[in-house]
């Protein structure tokens, strides 16, 4: 019974394909499906006498794999005649280099660049057929004939430039690219995408600014040479050189200073403060009737706090006068959208630095009440208040805040940002089950940043709830966690020595090690932070906190301890033993400025 419906609806199948005249074409590909080229061939055969341009490349494919080369040939020629298309020339040309008829396939070639026609499609059809038959040298020839019959010596700019890279040729891609520039100046995403494909050594990159620096040497009046120049800079990390050259540009097109804002800014969060600071200063510079002059002068207040705050032995006198220039600045400027942020970044000083927490939380509860704030400002307002109520030990009121944001802002990466705080905020209450439920929503997120600290935190809760004795280890360590973040050190000591004590077996041993290392920090005790993480480096190298231990040892000595030459060991160590490590690419920055060599 199966048989004859199997039967009966291949019936129907043909029958339907047959009223639509597609019997014969069904026919032929159940034949080539089933290995029997032969049968496939004498109806491809019949179908391509009706339908030559439709039925071509089949009929080809099949008397290829038949090896009947005179017939194939025959074929090609039959279109070609008709249509005069070079792309048929090149189909007999693959057709003699498969019969090792080179010298043949070379005439061909050769026809089809003389035969090209001014169709500025047609001429990168045949290149790009070329490419695809392995012959870049001729898919160059085509571009540059084409060049020559349109008329248009910067036709076919980016094209070429590809086909340089497929030669690893850089130089001349570069060129090529710089010879489009001028005419995608208006957005230059094209050439800066295709110059970082064949950026990969820095020699590349030494040839890029070479020839970058000659074109605008010889036209001043170009000003997309400067752009990319900026670009290049940037993608160095050579933020004094990408602020000197925005900085020029913004003064030869009469500008205000937005482009150097926006690297400035670049240059801070890579913590290039200095480059930062010359860059602000350059905007406030330029006075008062600017646009972006109130908010280059709060941006240099938060880059001064930064480099501060992430240099050796600051004091309390230093805070506060910091806190001294952000009143200054609420009290000088009407701007509300830039004077509420200062009042923000003011908070942020008082509760992570200065420690006043309820002068934080003051200062923050006006502005999260205030529902006519610009929605940004009220979600991030509400994010530092609900961190300031965990650190003065008011979790309810963190909940409600984050909840609230995540809410608000559905959709918005800042929701997500929110919901990692609730499932931190579970995590650092011992309530695993419920942080893993909320981390695994947040691992699923758009964005990278907020997803990696998910998986990071997930994997460390999971890691370490093996067992019951484990799990009360990790109450306590999650205890000692928060206390260090509300800047409880010695309380969190003491917990983390507790664990130590009463848990040997624990798998949390080079996390209590890890913990040890960011309270001393804290302290400014940068010898004895180096002592734990060197511990982490000698004793748990291949875990996942091996590489972490071994980069920050080399930040502590090279900008803490001041040991050039021992921080230089410890980044060559991280690139030769943790070549896969997401410090790597710093790490080897790091190690060649230290050696003296030029990594701009």
């Amino acid at each position: 019974m199966k048989k004859i419906l199997f039967i009966l609806s291949l019936f129907f199948f043909v029958s339907a394909n047959a009223q639509d005249g597609d019997y014969d074409a069904f026919l032929a590909r159940q034949f080539l499906q089933n290995g029997e080229l032969e049968k496939a061939a004498e109806y491809y055969e019949g179908l391509f006498n009706q339908h030559p341009q439709e039925y071509y490349e089949e009929y080809l494919k099949v008397l290829v794999q038949l090896k009947q080369f005179d017939k194939a040939e025959k074929v090609i020629k039959t279109l070609y005649k008709e249509s005069s298309d070079p792309l048929y020339l090149l189909d007999l040309a693959d057709l003699y280099l498969q019969q090792n008829r080179e010298s043949d396939a070379e005439k061909q070639f050769n026809k089809t660049i003389k035969e090209l026609k001014p169709d500025k499609y047609n001429i990168n059809q045949v290149a790009q057929k070329f490419i695809k038959l392995k012959q870049l040298d001729y898919a160059q020839k085509t571009y540059t004939r084409g060049k020559e019959i349109l008329k248009d010596r910067n036709a076919f700019n980016l094209e070429i430039a590809n086909l340089y890279l497929l030669k690893n040729d850089f130089l001349s891609m570069i060129n090529a690219y710089l010879d489009e520039a001028p005419y995608q100046s208006n957005d230059l995403t094209v050439i800066e995408n295709g110059l970082q494909k064949g950026l990969i050594e820095e020699k590349e990159k030494d040839a890029l600014e070479k020839e970058l620096l000659k074109r605008i040497q010889s036209d001043k009046s170009q000003f997309v040479y400067q752009d990319i120049l900026v670009w290049l800079y940037m993608q160095r990390n050579d933020f004094d050189g990408a602020v000197l050259q925005a900085k020029s540009l913004d003064m030869l097109r009469n500008e205000d200073g937005e482009n150097v804002m926006r690297i400035s800014k670049t240059a801070a969060e890579q913590k290039d403060f200095d480059a930062a600071i010359r860059g602000y200063q350059y905007v406030i510079d330029k006075g008062s009737k600017y646009s972006w002059y109130v908010t280059a002068n709060l941006e240099m207040i938060n880059v001064k706090r930064d480099k501060l705050v992430n240099s050796p032995n600051y004091n309390r006198e230093q805070l506060l006068s910091l806190k001294d220039t952000y009143k200054a600045f609420i009290q000088n400027y009407n701007n509300d959208y830039t004077v509420t942020n200062a009042i923000i970044e003011l908070a942020q000083l008082e509760a992570l630095y200065i420690h006043e927490i309820d002068s934080a939380i003051e200062l923050l509860i006006p502005i999260t009440e205030n529902n006519r704030l610009a929605k940004d400002l009220l979600a991030k307002s509400k994010l530092y208040l609900g961190d300031y109520y965990l650190i003065a030990d008011q979790p309810w009121e963190s909940i409600l805040l984050y909840t609230q944001v995540e809410k608000e802002q559905k959709g918005n990466p800042v929701s997500e940002e929110a919901m990692f705080r609730n499932a931190k905020l579970s995590y650092y209450k011992g309530d695993f089950e419920w942080a893993q439920t909320q981390l695994k929503i947040i691992k699923a997120s758009t964005s990278e940043l907020i997803s990696n600290d998910a998986i990071d935190l997930s994997v460390f809760i999971l890691d370490n709830l093996n067992s019951d004795t484990i799990d009360y280890a990790l109450l306590k360590f999650a205890k000692a966690d928060l206390l260090r973040y509300q800047n409880k050190l010695d309380e969190a000591e003491d917990t983390l020595n507790e664990i130590t004590q009463n848990y040997k077996s624990s798998a949390l041993t080079d996390d209590i090690l890890y913990i040890k290392y960011k309270i001393e920090k804290d302290r400014q005790h940068y010898d004895k932070a180096a002592g734990y993480l060197q511990q982490i480096a000698d004793n748990f190298s291949t875990d996942i906190l091996g590489d972490n231990a071994v980069f920050y040892l080399g930040d502590l000595y090279q900008n803490f301890l001041k040991d050039d030459e021992k921080a230089k060991g410890y980044y060559e160590k991280l690139i030769l033993d943790y070549k896969d490590s997401t410090f790597a690419i710093e790490a080897r920055k790091r190690y060649r400025k230290l050696r003296g060599e030029n990594v701009n």
